[in-house]
């Protein structure tokens, strides 16, 4: 028999690896219990261990847990062990994951983790020091190292450690970060949940950050459109539709729950003016404080990218506001072009990661929009159609 070769070159990570935080973290965590020491490499999902799984509003929970299994079954870096579920459970609930400690080595190599790690050495020592100027003791950040190398280990636990000091007062996420985190104000978007956790008591300072909505409004109001982009957005205000306000919903941030919620919604206005009782008319219908029987009668639009982006959009939407459909004047002629052949691929303009959202609940969508984008397996864009 040969020699075994040498220098075998690992595994190609999954494209997806850098996309998703859940799958990450998950195997950051299985390293950092190595680097402990620990013998028991395992966990369980449940809420704190997998928070993104209990997400149903913002994550596409299915595709995340197909992720997590082909670690199993493609990769066997993990064993998935499913617990037994009861009716309405999520199959996923409960379930056991298993470290396999021979697929440590391509397991750093693929999250750029050297065993014989400096910042993770600096952060557990610093960690250690620091660990009661947090409400948990540093546990969040025990299981969870946030590696920002330009600023060091030492520095980024003396900017957690800050928030304890600056949410003394109330104030959103991003004035937070700005503040403790060297002005970045986008930070810790990616890592809101370590603040809840860090400092419980003082969670409830963050005030939600209020959405941004343009909207133009027509002299009389029965129609509502939502528009995902901006340049079909102006282009339709130029229009003037009969008797149709227009909502530029800038993509998924329209579709964010607590939009029709007092104070989280701002409007700017396309067309600023005296616009008198439409306005309030718009403001009543859209907070839900009509009176009995008054705007209730408003009909519903939506018009976007015929892409699995645009109809996750449709169907998020639907949560919120339970009778809008696709626009079928919008979505036709986009709908000819995918027909003759005249769209873009999946793997193109950076929507290959974009994923299939199912029924929407829209009958026009789920039964000739998102058909024909599956037949066709191409996208085309709302800006195709011209004013």
């Amino acid at each position: 028999m040969g020699d075994a070769p040498k220098n075998r070159p690992f595994a190609e990570p999954p494209p997806w690896l850098e996309e998703e935080a859940l799958p990450r973290r998950l195997l950051e965590r299985f390293l950092t219990k190595l680097e402990k020491g620990q013998q028991r490499l395992s966990l369980r999902i449940n809420p704190k261990t997998a928070p993104q799984l209990y997400d149903f509003q913002n994550e596409d929970v299915s595709f995340l847990w197909a992720l997590i299994k082909s670690l199993d079954k493609e990769y066997q870096i993990l064993t998935v062990k499913p617990a037994r579920v009861r009716p309405g459970e999520e199959p996923y609930e409960n379930a056991q994951l298993v470290f396999m400690p021979d697929k440590e080595e391509l397991v750093r190599h693929w999250l750029n983790r050297p065993a014989l790690d400096p910042y993770a050495l600096v952060w557990q020592h610093t960690l250690a020091k620091m660990a009661n100027r947090f409400e948990d003791g540093g546990d969040a950040l025990a299981e969870r190292m946030v590696r920002v190398p330009e600023q060091g280990a030492e520095k980024t636990l003396r900017a957690f450690a800050r928030i304890g000091e600056e949410l003394q007062q109330p104030q959103t996420l991003r004035t937070l970060s700005a503040r403790c985190f060297w002005g970045d104000s986008k930070f810790l978007e990616r890592h809101e949940d370590l603040v809840g956790m860090l400092f419980p008591s003082l969670a409830h300072n963050l005030i939600p950050r209020p959405i941004l909505m343009s909207v133009y409004l027509p002299q009389r109001l029965e129609k509502v459109l939502f528009i995902e982009n901006q340049d079909s957005f102006i282009g339709l205000a130029h229009q003037e539709l009969p008797n149709c306000a227009l909502v530029y919903s800038a993509g998924f941030r329209g579709s964010a729950l607590r939009i029709r919620d007092a104070g989280n919604a701002v409007f700017s206005y396309l067309n600023p003016g005296d616009h008198g009782e439409v306005l309030q008319q718009f403001r009543d219908w859209w907070f839900n404080t009509a009176e009995e029987g008054y705007a209730t009668d408003i009909k519903t639009r939506f018009w976007g990218d015929l892409d699995f982006s645009g109809m996750a959009i449709l169907k998020a939407l639907r949560l919120i506001f339970p009778d809008i459909d696709a626009w079928e004047p919008g979505y036709t002629p986009m709908l000819e072009r995918l027909r003759q052949g005249e769209g873009h691929a999946h793997d193109s303009s950076g929507k290959h990661l974009q994923k299939d959202p199912g029924n929407t609940g829209c009958d026009f969508a789920d039964r000739e929009l998102l058909p024909t984008i599956r037949t066709t397996e191409l996208f085309v864009d709302q800006e195709v159609v011209g004013f």
